[in-house]
């Protein structure tokens, strides 16, 4: 499956992917972290169970706190 990540073209070889094993694949930390998929927020309860699909666009969105 191919998909853009981060603005970059990215590609699994598996069957299913899901935001969480996205999340775990980069291991990414930040709790955080928005997630956008084609340009939809994705809400933190659905990561486990989102499928992405090929063509898809993910984006991992680091928000700046502060004043």
């Amino acid at each position: 499956m191919n998909f853009v990540f981060n603005g970059f073209p990215d590609a699994f070889d598996g069957s299913e992917l899901t935001i969480q094993d996205l999340l775990d694949r980069t291991n990414e930390d930040d709790p955080a972290v928005i997630v956008e998929v084609n340009g939809k927020f994705v809400y933190r309860k659905d990561f486990k169970t989102f499928k992405i699909e090929e063509g898809d666009r993910v984006e991992f969105i680091h928000p700046s706190f502060g004043g």
